[in-house]
């Protein structure tokens, strides 16, 4: 199923450094050198213990060797460094690359998996995480397939075909090594596709079990273990759908994972609901809130929501729903961070969640309850909080009053249709808007610094406005049933008491206190993910005009930068090189396509700045 090119395997089968038993602590604590997995470590910190660089000498940073990838597309998933050896996924056509770091990146093999393109989704397909765990490469490609590969040679170890075809399901990679099994999820969500979660077993790739995001209890997985904090998710899933509503439901898990081995839980969120036109997954007209402005009825558990799991068993634990019904397309697929934290005096287990509703959650990763009142990090207009005994958010009942023809709940004109009714004929729908726009951010990954006690979050404020539409579910094709219809200006600071002069921010959030510490604007939207380190650096890429960044994990203080030339959207790594110094990588990439520069662009133009190219920097204090 695979075609690859070897070159200097012998050499890299003697560099490849430890290899981590399914059973050795090691892999809960990898070796600081190196990196095994996205976020560095089970809980997903995305925090680095090496210290050589620091606030003092991070601005003698210099170019050490660049690599060519030679694959023009939008680069997600953040190189691996496992002894001498650095491993890169590529997005379509995903192929893998092991890199002998200490020949500067020779090509110490190429592995090229043969793609089913009939089997590929159109539109992006990136390949957001490579895997390493005892020996071994673990990736799912574009096509479907999930691979195990020999790390030493390249050789294939297992690969098996982990979608349906009919189905249109995508796939990026994204997964978790834990309990002896690969974890992983499917995409597609823009196409109807019901979100779902499958394993496999490390050593043979034998499917150990799937359960999906919504529908019923036993694809679910809901049994005894399924102890939800609050009433609204003990219901099940079912009986929060209209109808078979749920089998194209979307929430799909195409982000980040998380792991607790004492607790034996792992972590994810899922995707926007689907269709985004709410009225195809409700009673037509049907919608209730409670005093406070919870939803009531039809909440659409759960797509856009936070999810935990047992890993060995894939059996729910609890859950919780971030965005009851989204009518907003918010795709909530960003890692929750395991954080022990005191609050009110007592240690917590804490999941962390900066979510794309624009509020950021305080929970306990055992139960699912949340200790803090969730806060708003970005500007939001369509919620105003959580009420905290429900756990229901609290929509904004003023901007949702039933006798507006603004209506933004219902999506429907005051009188227009009576409860249960069919849907008139030629309908358009409600012109809506609101404010994170389509999220205060997505998949990208955070950093916690447990020597600051901050979280560190990309986040971006754009109000959307769009219309629903009618539509006829066909598998494959596009079922958003929505319409773009321009986009609002963004409430200023003076107006809002928000800070939203800059559609982008890098923040540093205090889970303890309960408020965002400190913000660093950036002209455009920021959407790129955030490295921290225990030299109190911060080290992020993306900029509009293309740089890569150290700033001050304290303040912010931009501390070094270095123009690309291109984008990025793999977070940056560091580790310790076989010189014994510490090195910084990242991949500056972007898709193919470039805007002209005409002679009357703005100095400050993205355009002049960056173009598409593909390109790994490694930099080190020479």
């Amino acid at each position: 199923m695979g075609t690859r090119r070897l070159l200097l395997a012998a050499a890299l089968c003697a560099g490849t450094g430890v290899a981590w038993a399914q059973d050795d602590p090691a892999l809960l604590t990898p070796d600081p050198a190196g990196v095994v997995m996205p976020n560095i470590t089970y809980n997903g910190w995305n925090y680095s213990p090496l210290d050589q660089l620091t606030v003092s000498n991070v601005d003698r940073l210099a170019v050490a060797w660049t690599w060519q990838i030679g694959i023009l597309d939008s680069h997600e998933a953040p190189p691996l460094v496992v002894g001498g050896t650095m491993y890169i996924v590529s997005p379509r056509p995903n192929y893998v690359y092991a890199l002998d770091l200490a020949s500067d990146g020779v090509i110490a093999w190429e592995f090229r998996p043969d793609l089913d393109d009939t089997r590929i989704p159109a539109g992006p397909t990136p390949a957001r995480a490579l895997l390493y765990s005892d020996g071994r490469l673990f990736f799912a490609a574009a096509d479907g397939q999930v691979f195990a590969l020999d790390a030493g040679t390249g050789e294939i170890a297992w690969s098996t075909a982990a979608t349906v075809p009919d189905a249109w399901e995508g796939m990026n990679g994204a997964g978790l090594v834990a309990e002896g099994l690969y974890i992983t999820g499917n995409s597609g969500a823009d196409r109807g596709v019901r979100g779902r979660v499958m394993a496999f077993d490390v050593a043979t790739g034998a499917p150990a079990w799937t359960f999906y995001s919504m529908g019923p209890d036993e694809d679910v997985g809901i049994g005894p273990r399924f102890t939800p904090f609050y009433t609204d998710d003990r219901a099940g899933s079912l009986a929060t759908w209209y109808g078979r509503s749920w089998a194209q439901g979307g929430g799909t898990p195409s982000g980040f994972y998380t792991y607790d081995p004492d607790l034996g839980l792992f972590y994810y969120s899922t995707g926007s609901c689907a269709p985004v036109n709410p009225d195809y997954r409700r009673e037509w007209g049907t919608v209730t809130l409670d005093a406070s402005g919870g939803l009531v009825d039809y909440r659409n558990n759960w797509c856009a929501s936070l999810i935990a799991r047992h890993a060995a068993t894939g059996a729910l634990v609890w859950t919780y729903n971030l965005a009851p019904a989204d009518n907003w397309d918010l795709d909530d697929v960003g890692a929750a961070q395991l954080v022990d934290l005191v609050i009110g005096g007592e240690t917590r287990q804490t999941a962390l969640k900066a979510s794309a509703n624009g509020f950021f959650y305080v929970f306990d990763r055992a139960t699912g309850e949340i200790l803090l009142d969730p806060w708003p990090f970005r500007y939001v207009d369509f919620m105003t909080g959580v009420d905290r005994t429900t756990g229901r958010a609290r929509y904004d009942i003023a901007r949702w009053s039933f006798t507006s023809v603004e209506d933004r709940r219902r999506y429907t004109t005051a009188g227009e249709l009576a409860a249960g009714a069919a849907a008139p004929q030629n309908y358009t729908g409600t012109e809506v808007s609101w404010c994170p726009g389509l999220g205060a951010r997505n998949w990208q990954n955070d950093a916690w610094s447990p020597r600051t006690g901050l979280l560190y979050t990309s986040t971006t404020t754009g109000c959307t406005m769009h219309v629903v539409t009618e539509g006829i579910f066909a598998p494959g094709q596009p079922y958003q049933l929505r319409r773009a219809a321009g986009t609002p200006e963004i409430p200023r600071r003076e107006a809002t008491g928000a800070a939203v002069d800059y559609p982008g921010e890098l923040q540093a959030n205090d889970p303890v206190v309960g408020r965002t510490a400190w913000r660093l604007p950036w002209p455009g939207g920021n959407d790129v993910p955030v490295l921290a380190t225990a030299g109190d650096l911060l080290f992020q890429i993306g900029a509009d005009t293309g740089v890569v960044r150290a700033l001050s994990a304290i303040d912010g203080t931009d501390l070094w930068s270095f123009r690309t030339g291109s984008r990025g959207n793999a977070t940056p790594v560091t580790y310790v090189g076989p010189d014994g110094r510490q090195y910084v990588a990242f991949i500056a990439s972007a898709a193919p396509g470039n805007a002209p520069v005409y002679v009357d662009a703005a100095p400050t133009e993205a355009a002049r700045f960056q173009r598409s190219g593909s390109t790994l920097y490694v930099f080190a204090i020479p």
